[in-house]
């Protein structure tokens, strides 16, 4: 079967085709230019460029598939978590399409969409139970995957996700948006430790915005010294970065341990981190395994949307009506 996915739930415009769990087009059109100046994702504007965008990537995706629209069997949306506006444009959108061509329709949360991107192309075998790990710029949770339609919540963010304090502590320091990347191109994995930071955790929900405010008084007190030089900047960030991943890879850890669990699948704009990669593999023991998918996987995109889509549709028989809603939360 032909699954047609549809993602705006933030500032990325995607559409994606894919042949069963194989992928045959994921075109996106990310509106990050015009939120770089703000610092951050402005919601009116993020919904008028996916306004603007969404034919264009629709008809983007059919082109590089080959497939025509009349082949497409079943249309994948995701309808929450995200910016309203901008889930309202894609749940529309796909229900347009569902009532013109009269394919069944399907809501996806595109944060368990994250988890699914491992088993994309048949990379991984789906065997359950496992833990998911979702680091983004707007989350940080821990889940309990008995199957994607039976999906605990063990452990979240109890403030600031970890990819929002990324963006935070960026500008703060004056680096581009999103602040993610521009980060990791500057870490030192020799400076991980120069700095003692520590990120909050009380079981498996974590905390980072104490590290926010430390970073910030960090760097007041070094330009009041006139020391905030380019080495400094570099010694601070890295051990900001390391101290944010740790934290993250050691609740993780403790989740595994506590449901006594193997496997971990991992996904979301943070997983494309070059030092959380390397640490979640570093940290694989004997029979351990941590699926992290590639980096064209990690953001928000629509092929992890029609992947979860077919397979709820597929092995699950889920469909949603006409009356989807966008939900934020």
């Amino acid at each position: 079967m032909y699954t047609l996915g549809i993602e705006t739930s933030c500032d990325e415009t995607s559409c994606a085709i894919l042949k069963d769990y194989k992928v045959l087009s994921n075109v996106t059109i990310s509106s990050l230019r015009e939120h770089r100046k703000y610092g951050g994702v402005v919601p009116e504007i993020a919904t008028r460029a996916h306004l603007k965008n969404i034919n264009k990537v629709l008809y983007g995706a059919l082109g590089t598939s080959g497939i025509s629209l009349d082949k497409i069997g079943l249309i994948a949306v995701t309808y929450k978590p995200g910016l309203i506006g901008s889930l309202v444009v894609g749940v529309n959108f796909a229900k347009a399409l569902s009532y013109a061509l009269k394919k069944p329709l399907i809501g996806v949360n595109h944060l368990y969409a994250h988890i699914f991107a491992s088993f994309l192309n048949n990379d991984e075998k789906l065997e359950f139970p496992f833990l998911g790990l979702v680091v983004s710029g707007g989350h940080s949770e821990i889940y309990y995957v008995k199957d994607f339609d039976k999906i605990k919540l063990l452990g979240q963010t109890q403030d600031d996700a970890c990819g929002e304090v990324f963006d935070k502590i960026a500008k703060a320091y004056g680096l581009d948006y999103p602040g993610g990347p521009a980060i990791d191109k500057l870490f030192d994995v020799r400076h991980k430790d120069y700095f003692k930071f520590k990120c909050g955790r009380s079981g498996l929900n974590l905390s980072f915005s104490g590290i926010k405010t430390a970073l910030i008084y960090k760097k007041m007190e070094f330009e009041k010294k006139n020391l905030l030089d380019k080495n400094t900047k570099v010694k601070l960030l890295s051990s900001f970065q390391a101290a944010s991943i740790e934290a993250v890879v050691s609740a993780i850890l403790e989740a595994k341990a506590q449901y006594k669990l193997k496997v971990v699948a991992c996904g979301g704009g943070v997983v494309a981190n070059s030092y959380l990669r390397k640490r979640l593999k570093e940290s694989e023991g004997k029979g351990d395994r941590f699926l992290i998918p590639p980096l064209e996987y990690t953001a928000d995109n629509a092929a992890i949307v029609a992947g979860l889509g077919f397979y709820l549709y597929n092995k699950k028989g889920k469909v949603s009506s006409l009356t989807l809603e966008a939900e934020a939360n």
